[in-house]
């Protein structure tokens, strides 16, 4: 029988319910044989990088810490995958995260998340990441509370 799925994207933030998902996938992949793409979105504040500009320097900082930080959760999920015999791939993106993760998706694609991440804030705004990817994606998702 074939897969159902050519791979999954785990879309992980750090948060424990993004920890939590990706073990479910990486759960899923293992009993289906499918690789597993790890997919980190930085959500980082579009702001002038000129030197001219008085908080370039600070932006630059922010901006290194928070490209860091991602590929830390990508490292770590690695890690886990290596462990338990899953392919991962690691994909650092940069952009609003329910559209990146949108158009990483493929047909044959499932995208699989947790149900909230490191901030409400986001969801006050503009509804949740997740609420997005569900209603926009054109392949499967599954939401992990």
């Amino acid at each position: 029988m074939a897969n159902v799925f050519e791979r999954i994207i785990v879309a992980v933030d750090g948060s424990e319910v993004a920890k939590r998902a990706a073990k479910k996938a990486f759960a899923l992949a293992q009993s289906i044989d499918i690789p597993v793409v790890a997919l980190h979105v930085m959500n980082v504040p579009d702001l002038p990088s000129s030197s001219a500009y008085p908080g370039a320097i600070r932006y630059k900082e922010m901006r290194g810490f928070i490209q860091k930080e991602g590929q830390l959760y990508l490292d770590e999920l690695e890690q886990l995958g290596t462990q338990m015999g899953i392919t991962v791939s690691k994909k650092l993106l940069e952009g609003h995260p329910a559209e990146e993760i949108i158009k990483e998706a493929q047909e044959g694609d499932l995208i699989v998340m947790g149900s909230k991440g490191r901030t409400g804030l986001d969801r006050l705004l503009m509804g949740s990441v997740a609420e997005n990817v569900a209603r926009h994606a054109s392949c499967p998702v599954m939401i992990v509370k």
